[in-house]
C-alpha cells in the first residue's frame, strides 16, 4: 500500500487556537474573545472598510461540507458562515460585490457525485471551499476534475491528497500524523514505549500501522502497540483498548480518534488509575470535550495535562499576526450562540477569508476558474491561522498539500501553554516526512 492510502483517514486532524500573554499561556474555562480592530483584515484581504453594496452581482463561492448524518463536521460551516457575513458586513465584499455560498452538503457517495456536478454547471461559481469529508471525495473530484479550484480545510482521504485542482493550506491528516511522531520521538523526554488507539476502520489501521509506527521507529522510538477503537466505543471499550495497547506499562499515549473517543480515553483512563502522557488531536479540545469535563464533575476545560496537536496557532491563546484573534472575535460575534467555533471552523473561515485576497486582486470582472487556480497554487503565504511557508506541490505524495508544519499546545492547571509554535520560532515541519 502507498503512503497516500496509508494515511487516507487518519482522523481528521483538528488544530488549534488564541490571546496569549507573553509566556504563550492564557486562562483556561470560558473562552477568551479579543477586541480587535479591522485592521488586520483588511490588510490580508485587501478589503474596503464597510458594507458591500448589494447593488451590485454577488460572487459566488462554492461550497461542500459533511453534516447531518455520521461523521458530521457541522462547525465547518460555522466558519465559512461567520466569514461570510464579517466579509459582507465590514470588509466590503469582494471590491463592494457580496458575497453568497452555493452550498451542497454530502451524507453518503451518491451526494458526492451530485455536489460535484452541482458545482461544475453552475457557471457563477468560479471556486469551492470544501469542509471536511470522509464520503464521496472521489466522485466529486471526477466530475470536477480540475475544472474549477478546490480549497480544501483538512484533506482527509487519500483522494482528498492526490486530486487535480485541490489544495490544502493545512498539512491535513498526513502533516498530524508525522508531526505527531516527531513531536513525541524529539521534544518529550524519556518516551520508551507508547501505545496508539488509532479509529478501528481500514484507513486507520493502514494509517496507524503503515505511517506513524514507522514513522516513530524510525526515529528511535521501537516500542509501539497499536489497537484500533470503534467510533462507538465506550469507556469501558476504551479501557480494555489501552490494556491491550500496554497502556499500564506504556509512558505515553497516543489517540487517533474522534470527539467520542477522546471522552471515552478520558473516562477510560480514570477508571484504570493511570497517567500515562497522553498526546491527542485537536478534535479532543472544544465545545464536546468541555461539556463532557463538566458533566463527570472536573472543573477542567479538557483533561490535565493532556497535548494537543494544531495548524501552528492556538484557539484558546490566540495572537493578533496570525489572524487567529480576528477570527475568534469574528466568530463570536457572528456566529450563533455557544456554536463549536474549534475543530475545522477556524480553517473554513481562514480560507473564505484568503479566497477574497486572491478575487480582490484578480478583479470580479476578470474572475474564472482559471485565474483563481493560478492565485491559490502560487500562493506563499503567510496564510491566515496556519504556520510556516505555503508552497503547494512540494510533496510528491500528497500533491494538494501547501501546508508543512504542525504546532503543539498542552492544558495543564487550568491554562493552555505553547509548546511547539511560530510564535516560538519551534513549529513543527513535516515536509521531509512527507517527501518535500
Amino acid at each position: 500500500m502507498t503512503i497516500a492510502s496509508a494515511a487516507a483517514l487518519v482522523l481528521l486532524a483538528g488544530c488549534g487556537s488564541g490571546t496569549g500573554d507573553s509566556d504563550g499561556k492564557a486562562s483556561a474555562g470560558s473562552a477568551v474573545v479579543p477586541k480587535v480592530s479591522n485592521d488586520w483584515a483588511l490588510r490580508y484581504t485587501g478589503g474596503t472598510a464597510g458594507p458591500a453594496d448589494t447593488k451590485k452581482s454577488p460572487i459566488k463561492v462554492g461550497y461542500i461540507n459533511q453534516e447531518g448524518g455520521a461523521p458530521a463536521f457541522p462547525e465547518a460551516s460555522t466558519g465559512i458562515d461567520a466569514a461570510v457575513a464579517y466579509i459582507n458586513r465590514e470588509l466590503g465584499g469582494a471590491k463592494g460585490h457580496p458575497v453568497v455560498l452555493e452550498k451542497c452538503v454530502v451524507q453518503s457517495e451518491e451526494d458526492g457525485q451530485k455536489c460535484g456536478t452541482q458545482m461544475a454547471n453552475d457557471p457563477e461559481v468560479k471556486f469551492v471551499i470544501e469542509g471536511v469529508l470522509t464520503v464521496g471525495n472521489k466522485a466529486i473530484y471526477s466530475v470536477l476534475g480540475g475544472r474549477k479550484p478546490i480549497m480544501e480545510a483538512s484533506p482527509s482521504t487519500s483522494d482528498d491528497l492526490t486530486a487535480k485542482g485541490a489544495y490544502s493550506y493545512t498539512p491535513g491528516g498526513p502533516g498530524t500524523i508525522a508531526g505527531m511522531a516527531q513531536f513525541v520521538a524529539e521534544q518529550l523526554p524519556d518516551v520508551r514505549r507508547v501505545a496508539v488507539l488509532y479509529a478501528d476502520n481500514p484507513a486507520g489501521k493502514a494509517s496507524a500501522e503503515q505511517f506513524l509506527k514507522p514513522q516513530l521507529q524510525k526515529l528511535g522510538v521501537t516500542d509501539v502497540k497499536l489497537v484500533g477503537v470503534a467510533d462507538t466505543a465506550t469507556g469501558p471499550d476504551v479501557a480494555a483498548a489501552i490494556q491491550a495497547a500496554g497502556g499500564r506499562q506504556a509512558d505515553t499515549l497516543l489517540s487517533f480518534l474522534t470527539v467520542p473517543g477522546c471522552m471515552a480515553t478520558y473516562d477510560a483512563l480514570q477508571s484504570l488509575g493511570i497517567t500515562p502522557r497522553v498526546v491527542a488531536t485537536g478534535l479532543c479540545f472544544g465545545t464536546p470535550m468541555t461539556k463532557h469535563m463538566r458533566d463527570v464533575g472536573s472543573e477542567d476545560q479538557v483533561p490535565d495535562g493532556w497535548y494537543f496537536t494544531n495548524f501552528g496557532y492556538s484557539y484558546f491563546t490566540p495572537d493578533e499576526a496570525s489572524g487567529m484573534a480576528t477570527y475568534v472575535a469574528k466568530v463570536k460575534q457572528y456566529a450563533p450562540k455557544n456554536a463549536e467555533y474549534t475543530g475545522f471552523a477556524g480553517y473554513t473561515f481562514a480560507n473564505l477569508m484568503t479566497a477574497m485576497k486572491f478575487v480582490n486582486e484578480i478583479g470580479p470582472d476578470r474572475l474564472t476558474s482559471e485565474a483563481m487556480a493560478k492565485a491559490i497554487e502560487s500562493f506563499e503565504g503567510p496564510m491566515m491561522m496556519v504556520a510556516g511557508p505555503i508552497e503547494c506541490g512540494y510533496s510528491p505524495v500528497f500533491a494538494a498539500l501547501c501546508g508543512s508544519q504542525i504546532g503543539v499546545e498542552q492544558y495543564k492547571d487550568g491554562r493552555w501553554i505553547q509548546v511547539a509554535t511560530p510564535l516560538r520560532d519551534n513549529a513543527i515541519s513535516i515536509a521531509q516526512a512527507l517527501g518535500g
